[in-house]
């Protein structure tokens, strides 16, 4: 072969080549950046329209069905999902896959922009964002101190947040629980009324004459001015004599109808740390940063601001992504050595000499190092899957240099010299090689090519295989001959000759391999005797193993142990802050009594309660995670008014339960009263908890029903009703005040005692013809209702999400049951649709995704076997066989107890390669020895004992190097290792039916052959004519 030639010609030049490449390789590995994913960009981008004291149902009505109508044309949209609460819409638009994100974005940017004259005027302006896969807090702390929450947040504000935002790749930081600076303007509604002044002129008034803005330019001989308008207020009081209106003389200033008060922002959030209350600090990175890099420049700096802050402060991490990440990528990286030795091990036991044992361990880090730099041309990171692609490819990149390396020892064992062996064993094994490595190209490469998340977040990993493998290829063409020409010797090395402890037992393990193979020999002559009864012996298997998917788990990405618990609650509508806080005590109380608990970190909303259950290691806990959520789970069904889910451990994927129905409709009291009935059948299916309805009952609220006839009568306006409530209730934010350090806004309402109570709607005026004041409930009456706290809608129709967690059960079960007794038990009407949601969506998105990229991968391989073969018949000898690599795989997950999660579909994936790779070293020599002119079913025997070494040596390398990842109990290990135990257990039964069915498939194929041809191919030999 070429490379080989010239590896052999020219040592030095092929030395120097080696050299540079693992230089390079070195060097990127330096520079490669570790995270834990890979970086994905998402077809998401959401748009968040704020309007604060708008109810859901306005909101719905007023700003969110218009915004669907409007982005819903842009080319490529393929679902819109809509969440609405009191004052805020978010509406996430998802993209069909291979949609560019930034384009997508100035779409919905000018659709928005066109219909900006159809929305309500006094909106904030919208938010377009797009969705980052790794926009979640790389690091969560918590500042506690005997202060008082006012002052500590001012010490937040003033030491911590603003330098945190100075750190290099800091993309925001997000503070829970602080207190902040506001100016309210509040007004006295009985003096506005005998001054007559209204709301608006108010507003307009502190709008006006608090101002700062260019003005233009102005010429100054030979230089350009800037004219800036400055009328800025410059202490809190000065807001006092801003003028209102001058009637005949008389100046109405703002003292005259309000008073000024310098206070805080109501608070919309709490923070709770080991039970104290506490201030809570979340920092995400930018996109496409180091995530370890920014973390640690985070922490050197959270520890200069720590010295600077007063003794009683003190800064707590609750979360550092960055450990987590380190502890899982340095996990996979020990299994990967792990791996490499043991592969390593297997080598030495097979080919007894330390030579050859050296070239192909050298081999192995060659391939690896120089795959960095791959990596790195390609913008690759260190994360678990580039990792775990390298780590499951440890079996693979040493694969070719055994294949290479025993073909050398046999030909050396010819009697030629090392250079000829070097040149022939290459030659002669080179092709087969080349397809093998090929074909392993050809199963990962479709996986890259996968639509949606799936195929994004496994593109590292099956690119990374593919290229390793290929660059394993180049190795064996290059350094292993070269290597094998000066190293190995045709004698066994000097451990047998010394007949030592270690060289009695490689003598031993010799003599067994060759009992082993005599017996395989006899039992394929048997087989090819009985061809029907193998086949059917392999298809009853093959069937019999299908039935394990009854049993099998099937999961979208298993989750972590990192000793995390995080309950997600919600509360009743219209609950306080204060009563959310008191729920959140109650639940921590009983959280607390569980031992082991490291600490509690709670964030609180009105509506919603997070807690984090920080547990010890799980190397060091008695119980494993799920079985201590457990009983928090019911203990904390104690509490009433609250539903809760838990989420154990870390995950990656949508983040919803095991069971999520999706029903949506038009018809809102239709589509509540059906959600109800399939929450009660969920409540009663087996193995179901956390059961929950994402409708909740709404807060009382009385509705101002607008007169219109009398209101046109007197010349009120109904958006002048409704912007003049907003203000007085709910407060207006109208301008801002200005001080060295910073700039607070200043919000104009009612003064306290004047909007306790529903009597408080009695003496507010509202502008009406000719200048006069009219009397708010001469032209309004109150209506007495319950507003929904929030409203869900997916694809332009409203939407209610019934859900549930498995327990006893698989998810899969779990979702079959229950949609078996919910279509017994009820009837959906017409009008009702209902889908699956979370990861189980994912799941059916995702499994038929993988299936086309196994059919593509099987299909090239067909296409690479019969360019090998020279022959379009003899390939489906190997293909056929294929499915027998599932038998031991689902053996595998089942006697394990591992999930078939994506992890292990991939692992069954990779098989088909696996499968192929033996097939072919057994197939190709078989018809090299029928070229040569040997009877069919002899050939077949001796390819079989003379491939049987490096078949078994390859498949116990591929074991043995993932071995360490099924056993590892460190961090991310339950997520790697039902890929391990799928593959390993593949690997036992497809070598084992290959080395006997694919034989014995080969033969009745060239049965078939002869039928059609209607005669019996022959090669002829010299004088004699042969049966092929």
């Amino acid at each position: 072969m070429f490379l080989t030639d010239i590896s052999l010609k020219r040592p030095v030049f092929a030395t120097v080549i080696i050299i540079a490449m693992l230089a390079v390789g070195a060097m990127s590995y330096i520079g490669l950046p570790i995270n834990e994913n890979p970086e994905i960009e998402i077809p998401y981008i959401a748009v968040a329209i704020s309007l604060p004291g708008t109810s859901a149902e306005q909101l719905e009505s007023k700003v969110t069905k218009r915004v669907e109508e409007s982005v819903g044309q842009i080319s490529g949209v393929k679902h819109i999902t809509s969440s609405i609460s009191e004052g805020v819409s978010q509406t996430v638009i998802e993209f069909n896959s291979g949609t560019e994100v930034n384009v997508a974005a100035q779409d919905i940017k000018d659709k928005l922009s066109g219909i900006r004259g159809t929305l309500p005027q006094d909106i904030e302006e919208p938010i377009i964002q797009k969705f980052d896969f790794a926009a979640t807090p790389i690091i969560s702390f918590v500042v506690t101190s005997p202060l008082s929450n006012k002052d500590l947040s001012q010490v937040v504000e003033d030491n911590i947040t603003k330098k945190l935002n100075t750190v290099k790749g800091v993309g925001s930081v997000t503070t829970y629980g602080a207190q902040v600076r506001e100016i309210h303007i509040k007004l006295d509604k009985e003096k506005m009324a005998s001054l007559n002044v209204t709301t608006a002129q108010i507003t307009q008034s502190l709008q006006s004459d608090n101002i700062d803005s260019s003005s233009g330019t102005v010429s100054n001989g030979d230089k350009e001015v800037s004219i800036r308008t400055n009328g800025t207020v410059k202490e809190v009081n000065d807001f006092l004599n801003i003028l209102v209106a001058n009637r005949n003389g008389t100046e109405i200033r703002i003292k005259d109808v309000a008073q000024v008060v310098d206070t805080i922002k109501d608070k919309d959030s709490l923070s709770y740390y080991k039970g104290a209350e506490s201030i809570g600090i979340d920092i995400v990175k930018q996109s496409g940063e180091n995530t370890t890099q920014v973390a640690d420049d985070l922490k050197v700096k959270l520890a200069a601001i720590q010295t600077s802050l007063p003794n009683d402060v003190k800064l707590d991490i609750v979360n550092d992504n960055s450990q987590v990440i380190r502890a899982s990528v340095t996990e996979v990286q020990k299994t990967l050595l792990e791996g490499c030795i043991l592969a390593v091990l297997v080598v030495f036991l097979f080919l007894r000499s330390g030579g050859s044992t050296a070239i192909s361990a050298i081999s192995l880090p060659t391939s690896i190092i120089t795959t960095f730099a791959a990596m790195k041309l390609m913008n690759f990171s260190l994360n678990t899957m580039s990792l775990m692609g390298l780590s499951l490819s440890v079996g693979l990149l040493i694969d070719d240099a055994i294949v290479v390396v025993e073909n050398v020892v046999r030909h050396l064992n010819m009697g030629k010299s090392p250079i000829q062996a070097a040149k022939d064993g290459t030659s002669e094994i080179g092709l087969a090689v080349t397809a093998t490595t090929l074909t392993i190209v050809a199963v990962f490469l479709p996986i890259t090519m996968v639509d949606g998340l799936i195929g994004a977040y496994f593109k590292e990993f099956g690119l990374t295989v593919a290229i390793s493998v290929l660059i394993s290829l180049f190795v064996s063409f290059t350094l292993v001959p070269l290597m094998a020409s000066k190293y190995i010797k045709s004698e066994n090395d000097e451990l047998d000759k010394k007949h030592g402890p270690l060289g009695r037992f490689l003598i031993w393990f010799n003599h067994l391999f060759v009992k082993l193979a005599r017996v395989y020999t006899r039992l394929l002559r048997v087989t090819l005797k009985h061809r029907i009864k193998t086949i059917a012996i392999a298809t009853a298997m093959f069937v019999g193993s299908l039935l394990l998917l009854n049993v099998i788990n099937i999961s979208f990405l298993d989750s972590s142990d990192n000793g995390k618990i995080t309950i997600a609650a919600t509360t009743d509508g219209g609950t306080t802050l204060v009563s959310a806080a008191e729920t959140t005590k109650k639940m921590e109380r009983i959280l607390n009594e569980y031992p082991g608990v490291v600490y509690l970190y709670s964030t609180v909303t009105p509506s919603s309660i997070n807690i984090s259950v920080q547990l010890p290691d799980k190397n060091t806990r008695k119980e494993l995670l799920s079985e201590t959520a457990n009983k928090m789970r019911e203990s904390l069904t104690q509490i009433p008014g609250i539903s809760f889910s838990m989420t154990i451990g870390s995950t990656v994927g949508q983040g919803g339960k095991d069971a999520e129905i999706h029903f949506t409709g038009n018809d809102f009291n239709q589509l509540l009263d059906y959600s109800l009935q399939a929450e009660k059948v969920l409540k009663k299916t087996p193995g179901a908890v956390d059961v929950s309805i994402s409708y909740k009952t709404g807060k009382a609220e009385a509705r101002i029903d607008v007169d219109r006839d009398k209101a046109a009568d007197l010349g009120v306006s109904p958006v002048v009703v409704a912007n003049t409530l907003g203000t007085l209730f709910n407060g207006s934010l109208v301008t801002q005040y200005e001080t060295e350090k910073d700039r607070y806004d200043v919000k104009v309402l009612l003064q306290d005692d004047q909007r306790e109570d529903f009597d408080s709607l009695t003496g507010i005026y509202v502008p009406g013809s000719n200048n006069s004041m009219v009397p708010l409930d001469q032209v309004t009456k109150q209506v007495f209702a319950t507003g929904s706290t929030t409203i869900s809608r997916y694809d332009k129709a409203r939407e209610i999400v019934v859900s549930a967690n498995a327990s006893g059960v698989t998810a899969t079960q779990l979702n079959t049951q229950f949609n078996t007794a919910l279509k017994n038990d009820t009837k959906m009407p017409a009008e009702v649709s209902q889908v699956t949601g979370g990861d189980q969506e994912m799941m059916a998105v995702a499994i038929p995704g993988l299936l086309k990229a196994l059919l593509m991968g099987i299909l090239f391989i067909y296409l690479i076997l019969a360019a090998l073969f020279e022959s379009f018949i003899d390939p489906f000898a190997i293909v056929l066989a294929l499915p027998f690599g599932i038998i031991g795989a689902l053996l595998g997950l089942f006697l394990s107890g591992s999930n078939l999660s994506m992890m292990a579909m991939i692992g069954i994936i990779m098989l088909m390669g696996l499968v192929t790779k033996n097939a072919i070293l057994l197939v190709d020599y078989a018809k090299q020895r029928l070229s040569e002119g040997e009877e069919r079913n002899e050939a077949l025997l001796q390819a079989s004992s003379t491939r049987l070494r490096p078949i078994i040596m390859t498949t116990l390398a591929m074991i043995f190097g993932m071995i360490p990842t099924a056993l590892s109990t460190g961090l991310g290990s339950e997520g790697r290792a039902p890929m391990a135990y799928a593959i390993i257990g593949g690997l036992i039964t497809s070598t084992f039916l290959t080395l006997i069915v694919v034989p014995v498939i080969y033969t009745l194929l060239d049965d078939a052959k002869g039928f059609f041809h209607r005669k019996p191919s022959v090669v002829v030999v010299g004088q004699k004519s042969v049966k092929s």
